[in-house]
Parts: C-alpha cells; sequence; structure tokens
C-alpha cells in the first residue's frame, strides 16, 4: 500500500537516483510528507481560554456513521409513543441505573457507566435536508455554502473551509514522530462526491488527514513505514542528503503557507528545513508508528471481541493509532452515505425503507460489537482519561414510521430527521454514565437542554485546549471563526 523505497537498487554509498527522488518526496498516504510535517511543526498559538473540561483531553477519536442510523431505535426509545413511532424494538436497562437505550444495544448496555448519551442535538436544515449537507456543517462547523442550489454536494477543493481533524492537526500537532490526523475505515460518501468535509480545505494540504481506507480485516501493508534489509537507518541519515530536496520544494511550502491561518512566515531558511527532515527520519524510524498498523500483533482474542468486520477491525485499528500518539483519528461506517440499505456487515444506515430488520439483524449487530469492544477497551487501557470518544450520524431518522417528509420513504423505514438526534460521547473529561438533554415524547424536537452540531464541535475543540472563537483569514481574507457559531456543552463536563 504505501512505498519509501519502490524497490531494492543500487546500494553502495549512495541510493539509485529514482529511489533517492522517493525518499525526498517520502510519499506516504498519497501525501507530501514534507508538506504535512512542514505544517505539523508549526507553532501552537491557540487562544487562550478556560472553563470546564478545557484542556482535558489530548486526543479524539471520531466514530462517523455516515448514512445515519434511527436515534429512537437505538439511543433514545420512546416507549410510550404510539406504535407507528416508537417501532418494534423495546427499551432494555443499562448497567448505570435510569439509562435505557434500544434492544439492539445490549453490549453497549452493559458499558454506558463510561460513556453519555445526548439526546438534544438537531438543527434547523434551512431547506437541505440531505446527507452532504448535513456532512459538510457536522465535519467543518460551517453552513454548506458551497452546495449547489439543490442540496447536492461538490467535490471537495482548496476553497472549502477546514474539517474538525484539520483544525486540530493545525492547532494541536502531534508530537515528533506521530501522526496528527489520520482517517480509517472508508472514504465519506455522498452520491457521487467522495471526501465532503474532510479536507484541510484552505489551509492546503499539509493538514489533509492520512488515509487508510484497505480493508483492516486484511494484513495492512506497512512498506511506506520499513526499508529494505540492507538500508539502515543510520545509513539513511548519514549517505542520503533530504535537505536539497526537501529545499528544493520551498517555493510550494511557501504558496501552502501564505494561505494557512498562522501568517507566520514560510519555512525556506535551512534550519527550519533540517527540523523537517529529521521529523521525517523520526516518522520512519518510530516503532509506535509502525506497530500502530500490525493488528495482527493482537491476541486473536481481543480482535474477534471487536468482530472480525471491516468497522470492528477499524475501530480496533483506531485505539491503536490514539495508543500510538495520533491527535485525532475518524473511523467511518464503511458503506455510502445515501446506498440502498442491504444484508450484510457493511451495509448502509440510510433505512428509507426495511428499518427493522436491517437494524436487527445486521447494522447494529456489528456497530453494538464493534462499538463496545472500543469502550471497553480503551478504558481498561486509561486510555478514556485523556481522549474523547464521539459516535454520530450526520442527522437522526423521522420518527414516524414509513411517512415521507420527501418522496423518498418505503414501508417500514424511516426518513432523514436533522431537527433532533442523539450521540455518544464518552472520555476525555466528559461526566459518564448519564443521559444529556431529552427530546419530546416522539422523539421529534428537543425539549430540554438543546444543542446545535456546531456545539459539538466547539466542546472538541474545548476538550483539546483549542479556543472554538479563534479566527482566522479565508481565499477572500474574510476573518472566520474556527466554528461558526455556538459554544461548548459545558454541561457535559
Amino acid at each position: 500500500m504505501f512505498a519509501l523505497l519502490n524497490k531494492p537498487g543500487r546500494l553502495c554509498d549512495t541510493l539509485a537516483r529514482r529511489e533517492l527522488l522517493r525518499v525526498g518526496g517520502l510519499s506516504l498516504f498519497g501525501l507530501h510528507l514534507p508538506r504535512l510535517l512542514a505544517g505539523q511543526s508549526r507553532a501552537n498559538d491557540t487562544v487562550t481560554a478556560g472553563g470546564s473540561g478545557f484542556g482535558c483531553a489530548d486526543s479524539v477519536l471520531l466514530v462517523y456513521l455516515q448514512g445515519s442510523p434511527s436515534h429512537i431505535d437505538l439511543w433514545d426509545p420512546k416507549p410510550d409513543a404510539p406504535l407507528g413511532i416508537r417501532g418494534e424494538f423495546q427499551p432494555i436497562a443499562c448497567s448505570t441505573p435510569g439509562m435505557f437505550l434500544g434492544e439492539v444495544l445490549p453490549q453497549l448496555a452493559a458499558q454506558s457507566e463510561h460513556y453519555t448519551i445526548v439526546r438534544s442535538i438537531g438543527v434547523d436544515p434551512k431547506g437541505l435536508r440531505n446527507h452532504g449537507a448535513a456532512i459538510y456543517m457536522l465535519m467543518t462547523g460551517h453552513d454548506p455554502s458551497n452546495f449547489t442550489p439543490t442540496g447536492l454536494a461538490t467535490p471537495p477543493s482548496r476553497e472549502d473551509l477546514p474539517s474538525v481533524g484539520a483544525v486540530i492537526a493545525r492547532h494541536r500537532p502531534a508530537a515528533r514522530g506521530q501522526f496528527s490526523n489520520v482517517a480509517v475505515g472508508a472514504p465519506v460518501k455522498e452520491g457521487r462526491v467522495i471526501g465532503v468535509g474532510q479536507s484541510a480545505g484552505l489551509l492546503g494540504a499539509a493538514f489533509d488527514p492520512v488515509t487508510v481506507y484497505d480493508d483492516a480485516t486484511q494484513p495492512l501493508q506497512l512498506q511506506g513505514f520499513t526499508l529494505p534489509d540492507n538500508v539502515p537507518l543510520d545509513r539513511l541519515r548519514s549517505r542520503v542528503d533530504l535537505r536539497g530536496i526537501i529545499e528544493s520544494q520551498a517555493e510550494i511550502a511557501r504558496r501552502l503557507q501564505s494561505r494557512s491561518v498562522s501568517h507566520v512566515a514560510a519555512g525556506g531558511s535551512g534550519s527550519a528545513f533540517d527540523e523537517f527532515y529529521d521529523s521525517a527520519l523520526a516518522l520512519v524510524e518510530s516503532d509506535a508508528a509502525v506497530r500502530a498498523f500490525r493488528l495482527e500483533d493482537e491476541t486473536p482474542t481481543l480482535r474477534d471481541r471487536y468482530g472480525m468486520t471491516r468497522f470492528g477491525q477499524s475501530c480496533l485499528l483506531a485505539r491503536r493509532l490514539i495508543e500510538a500518539g495520533t491527535r485525532f483519528v475518524q473511523v467511518t461506517w464503511p458503506a455510502r452515505s445515501d446506498d440502498e440499505p442491504a444484508p450484510g456487515t457493511d451495509g448502509s444506515w440510510d433505512t428509507h425503507r426495511n428499518n427493522f430488520p436491517m437494524l436487527r439483524d445486521h447494522r447494529c449487530p456489528v456497530f453494538d460489537r464493534s462499538m463496545s469492544a472500543l469502550i471497553e477497551d480503551m478504558a481498561a487501557r486509561g486510555l478514556l482519561e485523556r481522549t474523547l470518544v464521539v459516535a454520530i450520524g450526520e442527522f437522526g431518522r423521522s420518527p414516524k414510521i414509513g411517512a415521507p417528509t420527501t418522496d423518498n420513504v418505503g414501508p417500514g423505514g424511516r426518513d432523514h430527521w436533522p431537527e433532533c438526534y442523539s450521540f455518544l460521547i464518552a472520555g476525555g473529561g466528559v461526566r459518564p454514565g448519564s443521559i444529556y438533554g431529552a427530546s419530546d415524547r416522539d422523539g421529534a424536537w428537543p425539549k430540554q437542554d438543546a444543542v446545535h452540531p456546531y456545539d459539538l464541535i466547539a466542546t472538541v475543540y474545548h476538550a483539546l485546549g483549542i479556543d472554538h472563537r479563534t479566527e482566522y483569514l479565508d481565499t477572500l481574507k474574510r476573518p472566520r471563526r474556527l466554528v461558526q457559531a455556538g459554544a461548548p456543552i459545558a454541561g457535559l463536563f
């Protein structure tokens, strides 16, 4: 999958020209590593802020359930609502007294002492009730102003506002030899558009996510982190001078940096590029970075606990990346947001029809097993104390079963419902074992402690010690806040 050196070549006191160029470019996961490191090495200029929970987390793990599960059937059961709303599932008691989930999440119910469920998140869709608009809002903290009048997503570009992972990579870069922004599992897809709200946009490629979309049930190839046997690292350090190659890209770096939020002078000096050179080698030689991708190092028992599915093993990979010092990891559910629901482990959450058999027999058994394993495993290893974990879709599903809010709901289905839904949040200073907020009797509207998706994003930044009010300039030199509006959800801490 990844390649540092294409193949063994002439290795006396020098490397072959092709190998030298590949080492100089050090292209990992489709990213140009010197640019990536140039961005990550900038000073953390976060505005000083405070309040409950500020800076309690060192890392964030976002589990994104693209396609959006029904909040009523998973997180917010409504046993007193009419049958046409409450559906087929019964509530089950959690290990925390007074908490209930849908019967399709028994293993997560047993782990409730480790997390909180927020049942009052919602947004006025302003006419855009489709997946793409909701995804963009959730992933960037801004209204989807770059969408077409019909609400269809447009391909990502450098004019986009940056994703949450990119902002975190910019303001809280990982330590030397570690990754700042990694996306695993699958790409975000809406219609034919791939990568909605995922790139660093106007921040530049330096802060784009490192993407690992291979099927994690199969061995991940680690060529990008290894050298041929006859090229030890000390020889690479002493015989191969990457600095000239890196410096030859100074003009590219200057262009990227001139569009960044920091307004720091481009790192064209020899000392700056010396640092990038050292950082590049640090990633290559980092044992932690290499080991994170070796899922085969885990015991068969633990791998089976997560489930030998694409989603389950991606969750395990995410835990290993967090353990290895990665700042932000996003695990994305494998199916496209608007795929037709189908049987199997990797099918869609977009249950416009056959909601109940799809959730009961296919989606929830996979999600329940893997998410409960992730929470349990991270708690046992002490990782939850400093890691904020969030599991969420881009919206909820309509309370009334089989009743279209558009023209695309079939028998037993639930439509898009951005007005009110739920998410799971754990670790990073969040009070566990509780419910925050409440929806009305039908799960249609927030009734208590209403929050907006922007409040969630502000909360993520707040937990990491990043002031959500920090401003930067867009490509037209207009001031922008990291989050368009909203504030951290203080009641979670």
